[in-house]
């Protein structure tokens, strides 16, 4: 047993390790381009890689990120036999891309790759958090508070699903990193200096 222990603790550290791997820095040095953190919002997330860089840098970042969630969610908690090690290290992941220990623990916002990990663990909890997602972006064209609102959703779901279990810790911790890492959305949302993503809106204003 001890040694499964091992084994877990060893998982959850490689999963961090994975999600301190930046996909919009990493790709950004590829493509010739200066740190993400250096322009417009100062996140190194897709997002930013979106206003930043255009689609393909934005699409590449994004699936970057994902991918680190599924693996870390899908193939490392293989390493040992409990069925609490794969939202273990799918948190740990997350935290990685927020904290990453290979910058200076100044990251992202976490959502790609909180997306990843639930297309392995909750699948069927994406679904009406991205409905809710995709009204709020096109009704408001504000990215946090549509992802706070979607994670709002998920966490939701899980307690009601699962009670007092895994899941739902989970889910109320991830819920709590997503509202804490979008804070500075919202809090310029509410003061009503929050950039909107206008291309994404559906009623949008006529220039």
């Amino acid at each position: 047993m001890t040694v499964q222990y091992i084994a877990a603790a060893v998982a959850v550290l490689l999963a961090y390790l994975l999600g301190s791997l930046s996909g919009g820095l990493l790709i950004g040095r590829l493509l010739g381009r200066e740190d993400l953190r250096l322009s417009g919002s100062g996140n190194a997330g897709a997002t930013n890689a979106l206003r930043t860089g255009g689609r393909g840098y934005g699409a590449a970042v994004l699936l970057f990120d994902l991918a680190k969630g599924v693996l870390a969610a899908a193939f490392l908690p293989l390493l040992a036999p409990f069925q609490w090690l794969a939202f273990a290290c799918g948190a740990a992941a997350v935290i990685g891309h927020v904290y990453p220990v290979f910058y200076g623990f100044a990251g992202g916002k976490g959502a790609a790759t909180l997306i990843g990990v639930l297309l392995v663990l909750a699948p069927a909890a994406l679904l009406p958090a991205l409905a809710v997602w995709l009204l709020c972006l096109g009704l408001t064209g504000y990215v946090g508070l549509a992802t706070v609102l979607g994670m709002t959703i998920v966490a939701g779901a899980l307690v009601l699903w699962h009670g007092i279990a895994a899941e739902s810790l989970f889910g109320v911790v991830m819920w709590a990193l997503t509202v804490y890492t979008h804070r500075g959305n919202l809090q310029r949302t509410l003061a009503g200096d929050e950039n909107r993503f206008e291309r994404a809106m559906i009623l949008r204003r006529p220039r």
